[in-house]
């Protein structure tokens, strides 16, 4: 059926849609799409080459997809790649930064408690010579405070000792003068012996031969405590009172102690 009406014709109709559902088109080869479209219309010329082109382009098509489809694929693996990389990226440089911060954090605790405990120990070190100075300020101390009334009570002592001796006393006595007569040459005439009046009474018969050769003159004095003497002269003083011994003594072990 031709799709179109010749002009020549005398019985020509319209036509309808109906005629195309109605009717079934054989399909045809390249070579009669070719014969029918020159018989039909001379004026249209349809190359062979250009039959051909248009039964390759389905062929084209395909090759494009696939070139679009590898594309595809290529940018979803670089993708997928770069999100892997980047996620393993990501683990790796967190796992380095927590190692990194361990390392960080355990070094400065060490430091940390390093300084806590030399602190603690200078500490330590600082109370216990603070104590040893206080306990050496309170020995000290007691020292100055007790060793002087121990000097004391030992000169007491020793004091009311010999005190309680008469024969120690009258012995030592005797032994002063002595001395005083052996030494004469050095003192000065006249000399004057005070002697505690009790002691006069049994020392004048004893010496009484030293008194004359040497011109002495006992006088009973009070104020002479019995064991002691005086001796005056024009230029001298000689105190020989045992209370004045001790204090001697005393004054000389104080100076050594200090």
């Amino acid at each position: 059926m031709n799709m179109c009406n010749r002009p020549d014709r005398l019985n020509w109709e319209p036509l309808s849609f109906q005629d195309f559902s109605l009717s079934e088109l054989p399909k045809l080869s390249k070579n009669e799409v070719a014969i029918n479209v020159e018989t039909d219309d001379p004026e249209t010329e349809l190359t062979t080459t250009e039959i051909d082109n248009v039964v390759i382009e389905p062929e084209l098509n395909q090759a494009q997809q696939l070139e679009q489809l590898k594309e595809e694929v290529k940018k979803q693996a670089y993708q997928d790649g770069f999100n892997l990389g980047q996620q393993e990226g990501f683990n790796a440089g967190k796992q380095t930064g927590y190692d990194e911060g361990y390392q960080i954090g355990e070094q400065e605790g060490r430091q940390f408690i390093e300084q806590q405990l030399n602190e603690e120990k200078l500490n330590a070190v600082q109370a216990i010579a603070n104590l040893i100075t206080n306990f050496q300020n309170s020995i000290n101390e007691i020292d100055e405070l007790i060793v002087p009334k121990l000097f004391d009570l030992a000169l007491i002592a020793a004091q009311k000792t010999v005190g309680t001796i008469p024969k120690a006393k009258q012995k030592q006595l005797i032994y002063t003068i002595k001395t005083l007569v052996e030494q004469c040459s050095v003192l000065s005439e006249p000399i004057a012996l005070h002697l505690n009046p009790a002691d006069l009474l049994w020392l004048e018969p004893m010496l009484n031969d030293e008194i004359s050769q040497h011109h002495w003159q006992l006088i009973a004095d009070s104020n002479v405590e019995q064991g002691g003497c005086k001796i005056f002269t024009e230029t001298n003083e000689i105190d020989t009172n045992i209370d004045q011994h001790w204090q001697i003594i005393s004054d000389s072990l104080k100076e050594d102690n200090h």
